[in-house]
């Protein structure tokens, strides 16, 4: 991938995550970084954006009161991201304002947000927050799991389908799927609360808790680690069904696991890595007297033995 196309992609937020970290590494990325940060409570309506960046992109030269100026590579990028941003157009805004990472089967990404508290955004997950209204609101909202670690003295809100978890300054774990909710608080304090906004807890360094409908909340604790164990490539599950279980599996590889003639709802605890998907299903199948079947078209079968 050329220079320019990857310019392109951050700014319209297409980045993956390797591909973003690349971007980091670049020397004119504090450039474009501290510009952004200057210039992001602009906006003006209607600009053909796209066709900005593809004409700036294009030229090497530009002139100025009839004296030509040869702009370096990284001021004509900052130029072109300046403009986006005027724009209204700079990276995965909508007309709302609002700024979306949606992830799909098999992806990840992480990113900042405004506050500079960075989070880690598993796959098959959609994170959104409204980036005008951040400092007023303080808030994000959730489906799926997600990692953050938040920068001292800040507060947000993580509002999820299934209850809300407010945080000062943590590192905390949130996942909502399936109408259940999981928390797991690794540094600081979080309030996890209900959708309504009452207090269900409060959670400490290693407290978790675990909020499913019709159930009463179950606290536990877990092992001291700098992050969430699917953040370097590992999904814990306790306590879940099988069904969960495979569910996970899809989300990560981007399979589909069929399970006709299988029973699914036995509860079961465990841990697969992300980079091999035989290797999963059978750490995940291991007490269960089932055999799997991979298929070159992202096809798995289960039958039982």
């Amino acid at each position: 991938m050329i220079n320019d196309e990857l310019l392109h992609k951050w700014v319209n937020g297409e980045l993956t995550g390797e591909e973003l970290a690349a971007f980091k590494r670049r020397p004119e990325y504090p450039s474009l970084a501290k510009l952004y940060r200057q210039t992001e409570h602009l906006a003006v309506p209607d600009m053909d954006a796209q066709n900005i960046l593809a004409n700036i992109l294009k030229k090497e030269k530009e002139e100025n009161a009839g004296r030509r100026i040869f702009l370096t590579t990284w001021l004509k990028y900052a130029a072109a991201a300046c403009l986006l941003i005027l724009a209204g157009w700079f990276v995965w805004t909508n007309t709302n304002s609002e700024t979306h990472y949606q992830m799909a089967k098999g992806e990840k990404t992480n990113g900042l947000l405004p506050d500079g508290s960075q989070f880690f955004l598993n796959a098959e997950s959609h994170l959104w927050y409204n980036k005008i209204t951040w400092n007023k609101e303080r808030s994000l909202h959730l489906t799926g799991e997600a990692f953050f670690e938040v920068v001292k003295g800040s507060t947000f809100t993580v509002h999820t389908p299934a209850g809300s978890v407010q945080v000062l300054g943590t590192k905390f774990n949130v996942r909502s799927r399936n109408g259940i909710l999981d928390v797991k608080c690794q540094h600081g304090k979080v309030a996890v609360l209900t959708p309504d906004g009452k207090t269900i807890d409060q959670l400490s360094q290693y407290d978790a808790i675990r909020i499913e409908p019709g159930k009463i909340p179950e606290k536990y604790r877990i092992a001291p680690a700098g992050k969430a164990a699917w953040v370097e490539g590992i999904t814990k599950l306790r306590k879940v069904t099988l069904a969960e279980a495979l569910q996970e599996i899809e989300r990560q590889y981007n399979v589909d696991i069929h399970t006709e003639g299988i029973d699914t709802s036995e509860i079961m605890s465990c841990n697969f890595q992300h980079d091999d998907l035989a290797l999963a299903l059978q750490t995940t199948l291991s007490s269960f007297d089932i055999v799997f079947e991979i298929k070159n078209n992202g096809q798995v079968y289960l039958r039982k033995k």
